[in-house]
């Protein structure tokens, strides 16, 4: 505890302590892992007896101790905030020097308070009170999650903690969910109704439930080298705090884009036995599949050639996780990500470790504008974002279809709610959708089946390097020149290895941007009306496909018909009488046989 009397700040930093934590043979101690719950005084959510608990704000703030909590208060305002964050400019990940940083913030100004949030990275929720009014905002990305009801009366890192502890219905958007190839929830909805999810670049006001926009904020278009001189030391100095502060690293690689670029900022680490790599395969070794495991075991040789350790988990032969574990799972998503790869992480790698993925470096890759006709406007409709979480056949379902209705209610409402038109001219909503929904809501899955076992951190997963990555020209995003000049700058033997089975060349500008995308030379008007044409057709199809099927089976039923007759006509041939004509025949064949006796 430090402060004075003169408006210093007083810290209380509970630091994370996992081994007060008893195992259980059912796995219930990992129940909401690295969690949180804030709830009114005369509420009481089901969460594990050993979780934390002090009071914020006149409520109550409970916490699983894998995870930090630091409060820094001074006179009529206070900062808490719970998980792990990295500050680049204070150069540390201590909790509590990081909350007495942004309470000096907020004593100054609402937005020098956002400024340093704008810079920093790591997976939490952070609240701060100014006289009576109380605000909550996530990381950069949501990594740690925040679901709320309607006013905000209760706030969790899992939906299940604010739905059940509400007793609220079940959703209508389960309905969207269930249907085939459905990726997650449409915009800020979830499986019950009046729980909403709290999107990136939003801040969440407690008691009215009202959003506010906080970002992103404007950019300046930069070149390939003006956002790289930017981002470079960022990525050196955060590779440098975590390596000091003790915890073991475990990056995950598959020879990609996204875990190049992480090893290629850890291939320099003045410590790399607190760093080890890892890949999980699925492939089995035929195929496209082989391709595959040829892209896996290459994430092994460069791991090598770093002279980082490396361990392959093959998803085939890997052991099935305990129907308890699988059971624990359950409570922490709407949505299943992958048991078996939670159970690899479990049983394999170093409990409370930081796990660095990049699934927010996706923003930098254009990533959804490839997916669209080239002829299709970047800025999305709500029915559009609805179209772009389904796969397989589904998504080819005309937009005018009313299948789609449900999923554009739920995206309006984020549309609405968030004020996603205000951005700043120059954001794409394509990259917006990848960033506060896909990232945010598709992967919360995959992070809640993780943390069971450890931290996650994005090298990339602060506001300011998304922004960073934005403001490079589209042409460059597309073919990966930002993160092709970070790793030329970090370790340029990783531009040797192929990228996708392919050698990774240069960035050319021969090209236009409609190059890069889906589509042919017809326009999406001629798209459309060709796909009515063919549904058109395979109704047809369908058709008569229906009736040859009936008649092939009425065909059999003659042929069996005609197959019994036949099979009666013999029995009735066999059984009938001789006629009088056969009689004779009998009677000459006798007469002969006698003559010819003689």
């Amino acid at each position: 505890m430090t402060g004075d009397n003169i408006g210093l700040p007083a810290v209380h930093h509970v630091v994370a302590d996992p081994q007060k934590i008893e195992a259980a043979p059912d796995y219930s101690h990992l129940r909401f892992a690295r969690g949180y719950v804030l709830h009114t005084k005369d509420t009481t959510p089901a969460v594990p007896e050993f979780w934390g608990q002090r009071e914020f704000a006149g409520r109550v703030f409970r916490w699983d101790p894998r995870v930090s909590v630091a409060v820094a208060s001074a006179k009529d305002q206070e900062v808490l905030i719970c998980g792990h964050a990295l500050d680049p400019n204070l150069g540390t990940t201590d909790l509590g020097t990081i909350a007495a940083r942004l309470l000096v913030a907020l004593q100054s100004s609402r937005q020098a308070y956002l400024d340093v949030l704008e810079e920093m990275f790591g997976q939490f929720v952070v609240l701060d009170r100014v006289h009576g009014e109380v605000r909550a905002q996530t990381d950069a990305i949501a990594s740690r999650a925040l679901f709320h009801d309607d006013q905000a009366t209760l706030i969790a890192s899992h939906v299940n903690l604010v739905g059940r502890t509400l007793k609220r219905k079940a959703s209508k958007f389960t309905k969207w969910l269930s249907q085939p190839k459905t990726q997650d929830y449409p915009g800020r909805t979830t499986p019950y109704d009046g729980v909403w999810l709290l999107t990136p670049n939003t801040e969440l006001t407690l008691g009215t439930g009202d959003i506010t926009r906080i970002g992103p904020r404007p950019y300046e278009p930069m070149t390939v080298e003006q956002a790289a001189d930017l981002m470079q030391p960022v990525l050196e100095t955060q590779v440098a705090v975590l390596l000091e502060s003790g915890r073991k690293v475990v990056v995950s690689a598959s020879a990609g884009i996204d875990s190049r670029t992480s090893l290629a900022a850890f291939a320099r680490a003045q410590n790399k036995k607190s760093v080890e790599v890892f890949t999980y395969t699925k492939a089995l070794g035929s195929g496209r599949q082989s391709r595959e495991l040829h892209r896996d075991k290459l994430a092994a040789t460069m791991a090598a050639d770093l002279g980082l350790s490396h361990r392959l988990f093959d998803l085939n032969t890997a052991q099935r996780p305990p129907k308890e574990y699988v059971n624990l799972l359950r409570e922490l998503s709407s949505r299943r990500s992958n048991t078996v790869i939670s159970w690899v992480y479990h049983s394999n790698l170093p409990h409370d470790s930081l796990h660095i993925r990049g699934q927010i470096n996706g923003v930098g890759k254009w990533h959804f504008a490839t997916m669209l006709h080239f002829s299709e406007s970047l800025e999305l409709s709500a029915r559009r974002m609805a179209s772009l979480t389904k796969r397989g056949k589904d998504a080819d379902k005309p937009l005018d279809d009313p299948w789609w209705d449900l999923g554009q209610e739920g995206f309006q409402e984020y549309i609405e709610t968030t004020k996603l038109r205000s951005v700043p001219t120059g954001y794409r909503s394509t990259d917006l959708f990848l960033w506060e929904h896909r990232v945010a809501n598709w992967n919360h899955a995959h992070i809640v089946e993780s943390d069971v076992t450890f931290d996650t951190y994005q090298l990339f997963g602060s506001r300011r390097m998304i922004r960073l990555m934005l403001s490079v020209p589209e042409i460059d995003r597309v073919q990966l020149a930002l993160f092709r000049e970070l790793i030329r700058r970090l370790e340029p033997r990783l531009l040797k290895y192929p990228l996708n089975g392919k050698t990774w060349e240069e960035p050319t500008y021969d090209l236009p941007l409609s190059a890069y995308q889906a589509g042919t030379t017809r326009t999406w008007a001629e798209v459309q009306n060709l796909r009515k044409r063919i549904s058109t057709a395979n109704v047809k199809l369908k058709s008569r496909r229906q009736e040859i099927a009936r008649l092939r089976k009425e065909l059999a039923h003659a042929q069996k018909n005609v197959a019994e007759l036949q099979a009666k006509l013999a029995t009735a041939e066999r059984a009938a009488p001789d006629t009088a004509l056969q009689q004779v025949k009998r009677g000459v064949r006798s007469i002969r046989s006698r003559l010819s006796s003689r």
